[in-house]
């Protein structure tokens, strides 16, 4: 019986990429290895044919003697969306060196109201301020995320745009990786397979995110969450996503899928792309103990099984030299 991954349309170009790379890699061995949490955070390497696809480097291989300089380093991204209701939305801008999700929020949808408007608004914004950038090669001057999202949300506010939205935007300048979000869209950033910065999912009660919208429902700009480090190195990995992702795979879950895919030389769009569909696959099934599920036994003290359907947006940005 196929897994659910195997039969999504929207990835089956990847299942036959990394099919015909490595065809000794089987992709529902690849799931059950992440899904598993009998297994150790390790799998035997000799398991695996290691491929060097430009970011098949284990951390300990990586040269890191390298002065810095700005820009030295470049977001080489790529995205996969499953959708649902239609709600989520996303950009990126490689030159301008700017990534973003956002997640409508689904309880406008109940209210006859498209609850993707303000999603698709704030994230059209924003790539319309990368481009600006990026058109006047004013490339040298960084590119504040929480500039880009006030700007991104002002406009949506004073078109009067429908409906309420989490969103998350990243920035790479240099060595520093910048960022701002409001609600429960969340990143991570990985080194060497583990993650060393994960993002605080914003919620004012369970399933109740932060939020944007015209009316200032759920949320202002003023709560949303600023911050940055300077240390990103070449080889580094971001995972940035909607609810749909991280509501259903655990952080371990997430950095073995990584590990994993980086040590088989995954490119960004493979590597989203098996993300997303893992996470899609949890969503599915009617066992096992998601983070949404440890969520709801904490506020209402039942149990649930398996994932939660909804939007699942992934962007993979693995973070490499210019050079390169």
């Amino acid at each position: 019986m196929r897994s659910a991954l195997e039969t999504l349309e929207q990835i089956q170009e990847t299942l036959a990429e990394i099919k015909g790379r490595t065809p000794d890699v089987s992709i529902s061995r690849f799931v059950d290895s992440v899904l598993d949490d009998s297994l150790g955070t390790e799998y035997a390497p000799s398991e695996w044919k290691s491929r060097d696809a430009g970011h098949g480097r284990r951390a300990e291989e990586r040269s890191d003697d390298r002065r810095p300089c700005v820009p030295t380093l470049k977001m080489d991204w790529a995205a996969c969306v499953l959708p649902l209701h239609g709600e989520d939305a996303h950009f990126g801008h490689a030159e301008a060196g700017v990534v973003g999700v956002a997640d409508g929020v689904g309880g406008y949808r109940d209210r006859g109201v498209d609850a993707g408007a303000f999603a698709r608004a704030l994230m059209a914004n924003a790539l319309a301020t990368a481009e600006r950038v990026a058109k006047a090669r004013r490339l040298l001057i960084r590119l504040c995320p929480m500039k880009v999202l006030e700007r991104a949300y002002k406009k949506a506010a004073m078109n009067k745009t429908p409906g309420g939205s989490t969103a998350v935007i990243l920035s790479l300048y240099g060595t520093e990786l910048s960022w701002a979000y409001i609600g429960d869209s969340a990143f991570a950033v990985f080194q060497g397979g583990k993650i060393i910065y994960r993002s605080v999912q914003q919620q004012r009660r369970f399933n109740e995110p932060y939020q944007l919208s015209t009316r200032g429902r759920g949320g202002s700009l003023s709560e949303a969450e600023v911050g940055g480090m300077s240390t990103v190195k070449d080889g580094d990995v971001v995972v940035m996503a909607t609810d749909g992702l991280f509501d259903n795979m655990h952080d371990w879950q997430l950095e073995r899928a990584v590990r994993m895919g980086t040590d088989l030389g995954f490119p960004p769009k493979n590597m989203a792309d098996i993300v997303a569909g893992i996470a899609y696959e949890i969503s599915k099934e009617s066992w096992g103990c998601s983070p949404f599920g440890i969520g709801y036994f904490k506020k209402y003290k039942k149990v649930w099984h398996g994932g939660k359907e909804d939007d699942i947006t992934v962007i993979v940005a693995y973070i490499v030299s210019k050079d390169s």
